[in-house]
């Protein structure tokens, strides 16, 4: 019998965007991934399990649904689709990893949403609606859970080059559907069908850099903490700890 201890990972997005009109952009988002779970022993042996590889593609659209005249209200339709490319038959010393360690879902996905931004310098607000839906089943027999994500967000421009912001997501996650066959539910909890799902509420700080001149000029730099304030899983899973994110983007 195993039960994990501690889990680390690194997801290195890689994203191209495209405005066609105005109103519509698109975007492409290519996903790195690595994943390592420290995991204990019945015996108290002590070893790592790790994983690494490309995840699902995404494929999204950004359409504007409204814009006030002076720009300060936008009303953002979000819609795309996700790819099976990400593996989930990720092993180790020929046992196959747990849910949580597999780099996709083997599944296409639908990802709907919703988004609001507001504007009066040097403030700036907005709320965002995300969400993922699994269609049908792998070639396992068994589909994660959907998720959802909203959040909202306060943004204050300190300088032209520099603002900061502050708000909140939540996250809700269902339990895997199905089963893995290669999976069993006696040799840890993590193997567990019923015990994927739960909820969770961050608190967000984030500082954002966009130059006005010199080579920087047209990049966008953004750094971003995160830290749970509520979590409630379903069954003995790895609550988080914290998460930093950093970007830079790019625009031509």
């Amino acid at each position: 019998f195993f039960a994990p201890r501690a889990m680390t990972m690194q997801t290195h997005m890689f994203m191209g965007m495209y405005a066609p009109t105005d109103k519509l952009t698109l975007m492409v988002m290519l996903p790195y991934i690595r994943k390592e779970m420290d995991m204990l022993a019945f015996d108290g042996e002590r070893f790592s399990t790790h994983s690494d590889g490309i995840g699902d593609v995404e494929l999204r659209g950004v359409y504007r649904l409204f814009e006030t005249s002076d720009a300060r209200h936008r009303f953002l339709l979000r819609g795309g689709i996700g790819l099976p490319t990400g593996s989930i038959d990720a092993t180790m010393d020929g046992f196959q990893l747990e849910y949580p360690m597999q780099l996709g879902s083997g599944t296409f996905s639908l990802l709907p949403g919703l988004a609001y931004i507001g504007q009066c310098l040097p403030w700036g607000w907005g709320a965002d609606f995300k969400s993922t839906i699994q269609l049908g089943t792998n070639d396992q027999d068994y589909r994660l859970g959907n998720r959802y994500q909203p959040s909202i967000w306060i943004a204050r421009r300190l300088a032209n080059w520099v603002s900061v912001s502050v708000g909140g997501t939540g996250e809700i996650w269902e339990n895997v559907h199905g089963a893995d066959r290669r999976l069993f539910i006696s040799d840890q909890p993590t193997n567990d069908p019923n015990r994927q799902g739960g909820t969770r509420l961050d608190a967000i700080l984030g500082l954002t850099f966009h130059p006005q001149y010199g080579f920087l000029r047209h990049h966008q730099l953004m750094v971003q903490g995160e830290i749970p304030i509520v979590q409630s899983l379903d069954g003995p899973q790895l609550q988080r700890s914290w998460g930093l994110r950093f970007a830079w983007y790019f625009q031509f």
